[in-house]
């Protein structure tokens, strides 16, 4: 069997957002360590609706664009396709691949994996929709995949269900290499960040932090001063240009001093 499509996908042009997204890539390259084959991360909302998909597809962008070989697993194998943001392309799946008793001996893992129209970036949808995916991930074909992704990507991204509405993501704690928690404001309570954080707290030494989703722009500037201070705005301008500290330097230059 062989899989010659491509998934297009679209990197986010907000530069706030783009900011943001650099943030925690080098965070999580501070956190590799040295020797290491490819840096597993799992992120995983503390609820619904919480961006876990759209920052999974941000954040493969920005590594793969480090140069480095990148993969991206959806790992939500319990939404139907029409709920799913790069369904339409892809025909088979993770799902596919972990219940492969009825598929012929030719089928490998290089059938689920599609090319992207990003540089370094690859990617395994979901594929059927499945009613016990739990058991699927605890599967010694789940243990397979990993392995092979280890050796041949230099990181992979794990896309996983919220955690405190299934287990799914509980199942590859002991794999992956570091955990990202994801909230949003406004749909994720605090009981629900207590319970999530609960969940993790046998992997602390795991644990890369929290994600926290839809922060209303004017919250943010109160809270992160000067966040767009080398924004260029439409007419190719930054926001440094009207600092005292670059007005002072500009007329300085004008008079032909230092």
């Amino acid at each position: 069997m062989e899989n010659n499509k491509s998934v297009s996908l679209y990197e986010n042009e907000n530069q706030l957002i783009v900011a943001a997204i650099d943030k925690i890539v080098v965070e999580i390259f501070n956190k590799n360590q040295d020797g290491k084959d490819a840096q597993l991360i799992l992120l995983t909302g503390c609820s619904a609706l919480a961006g876990t998909t759209s920052t999974c597809i941000g954040l493969s962008i920005a590594v793969a664009n480090t140069q480095r070989k990148t993969l991206l697993i959806d790992c939500d194998m319990r939404k139907t396709k029409k709920y799913k943001k790069l369904s339409e392309q892809a025909t088979i799946g993770l799902a596919d691949f972990l219940s492969q008793d009825h598929f012929q001996e030719d089928f490998r893992l290089d059938d689920i994996i599609y090319e992207t129209n990003i540089n370094n970036l690859s990617y395994i949808p979901c594929g059927a929709n499945i009613d016990n995916p739990t058991r699927l991930l605890c599967s010694t074909k789940m243990h397979e995949l990993i392995e092979f992704v280890k050796q041949n990507y230099d990181c992979v991204i794990f896309d996983v269900p919220s955690l405190t509405i299934v287990p799914d993501a509980q199942t590859l704690f002991q794999e992956v290499d570091g955990i990202i928690l994801l909230s949003s404001l406004g749909e994720t309570s605090k009981k629900q960040v207590k319970e999530a954080k609960f969940r993790i707290k046998s992997y602390k030494s795991k644990y890369y932090g929290m994600i926290v989703n839809k922060i209303p722009t004017d919250m943010y500037r109160t809270n992160v001063r000067d966040y767009d201070y080398y924004f260029v705005n439409q007419n190719g301008e930054q926001k440094l240009n009207r600092s005292p500290a670059h007005k002072k330097y500009m007329q300085r230059s004008e008079r032909g001093t230092k």
